[in-house]
């Protein structure tokens, strides 16, 4: 009997620092992938909701609505960002409102082009994914200054025709 019980107890002593490393192989990698998937579902919200947000501002443009004094690009521009949830500002210059001709729709008009039947494209460009938990080039360069990912988002249409009693509106 003293033999096993020797046996047994010289493995355990042999053995302790073994639970220690195997928990830190199985949890590193867990940490890994769970960070992976907040990353890749904040990703996938600010995606969505600037794109939502890039439509709804397609819509408000195809209806030649102004928001009091400032001009049909601004409106614009305002309501992408008040449907972005914070993402993106008014102010911001990602946000891009642009006109086209039916017969030329690559080339964009740079004046006057918010008239009926013209295409309007309203777009965010460039927008910054940031990472909830930024594991990319924290190692090589703790300072990096911009994202490793970004993305453009674009909603297009026909502009349709003037409000009643409205002749032209200012861009």
């Amino acid at each position: 009997m003293d033999s096993r019980t020797n046996i047994s107890q010289r493995r355990r002593r042999r053995s302790s620092g073994s639970v220690i490393l195997e928990w830190a192989f199985v949890m590193l990698p867990l940490f890994a992938v769970i960070t992976f998937f907040f990353d890749l579902s904040y990703a996938l919200f600010s995606w969505s909701t600037i794109q939502n947000a890039v439509r709804e501002g397609c819509r408000y443009a195809i209806t030649f609505q102004t928001d009091g004094s400032n001009g049909q690009d601004t409106s614009i521009k305002e309501i992408v960002a008040t449907n972005s949830m914070g993402l993106v500002t008014s102010s911001s210059s990602l946000i891009k409102v642009n006109y086209y001709t039916q017969t030329a729709p690559n080339t964009a008009i740079t004046t006057g082009g918010n008239v009926p039947n013209n295409i309007v494209e309203v777009s965010i460009q460039g927008y910054p994914l940031s990472w909830m938990f930024p594991i990319s080039g924290t190692l090589v360069n703790p300072n990096r200054s911009t994202s490793p990912a970004a993305v453009n988002v674009y909603s297009s249409d026909v502009l349709g025709g003037y409000p009643a009693g409205v002749s032209s509106v200012a861009r």
